[in-house]
């Protein structure tokens, strides 16, 4: 018999690729984040960090190989710009659909990855989220939380064309697609 898997934890990063704004967003159960962050750490990468952007084609296949066989899973959010949306509305519409999500899910922490100003993440996700399940949540470095660079990696991929995302396929349990 299998044990289900009850994520405790999720780690969100964004990408915007034309006129799509993309967030990633990668479950983990708490009993899993000391060896992965572990076995992210350990992974052949070009800069102190994992970031997709600083890989070259081959070496980001080798990295999301190894992402695919770590305990997580993901979903992805994409918010379908069009005229008039700007980056900040498709920003809060992700942002949303990823709460509301993650609520579902019953995860207790959200970490996203730190931009220059977070106040403006915080304002809306203390608006949108429900008092039950609690959810309580921060924003990070990836150089200081590794768990970031599995984020990168899958929303780097998912809006990276139909090869890369078929690479993520494994872990990708759900795509979310908006159009405000």
């Amino acid at each position: 018999m299998s044990r289900r898997f009850r994520p405790t934890d999720a780690f969100v990063d964004e990408s915007i690729r034309g006129q799509r704004y993309l967030m990633g967003c990668v479950l983990i159960e708490a009993r899993h984040l000391t060896a992965t962050r572990a076995a992210i750490g350990a992974l052949p990468t070009r800069g102190r960090r994992l970031h997709f952007n600083n890989e070259v084609d081959a070496q980001k296949r080798v990295l999301l190989a190894s992402i695919v066989e770590l305990p997580v899973q993901a979903f992805v959010v994409v918010c379908h710009r069009r005229h008039g949306i700007t980056e900040f509305v498709a920003r809060e519409a992700c942002l949303a659909a990823l709460v509301s999500e993650v609520q579902s899910q019953r995860v207790d922490r959200l970490v996203l990855e730190s931009r220059q100003d977070d106040r403006e993440d915080a304002r809306i996700i203390s608006k949108l989220r429900q008092p039950e399940p609690p959810l309580v949540f921060e924003h990070r470095t990836a150089r200081r939380e590794a768990m970031l660079g599995i984020a990168d990696g899958i929303t780097w991929a998912a809006g990276a064309g139909t090869n890369w995302q078929a690479l993520i396929k494994p872990l990708v349990q759900r795509v979310i697609e908006l159009r405000p």
